[in-house]
């Protein structure tokens, strides 16, 4: 196995198989869809938080990284 150049949040690099082993390619693009949705729902809670406050440039912030949580999920599908 090979770890990923690309930096991660998680603490465990993230492990690309190297052999026939599709079960690990699953279970990590399942992690990815799992923190993008998490993510998208944690960005549409703060979102409608700072609207409710009337803060508009934050919360066209976070309806930015919303979009972009929705779009990893789109791609992760």
């Amino acid at each position: 196995m090979t770890t990923s150049p690309v930096a991660s949040r998680s603490a465990a690099p993230i492990l690309k198989p190297t052999t026939g082993n599709t079960h690990l390619d699953t279970s990590v693009s399942e992690d990815a869809r799992a923190f993008a949705l998490l993510q998208a729902s944690s960005d549409a809670t703060m979102a409608k938080l700072y609207l409710s406050r009337g803060n508009v440039p934050a919360a066209r912030r976070k309806a930015v990284q919303l979009l972009k949580a929705l779009q990893l999920l789109e791609v992760a599908a």
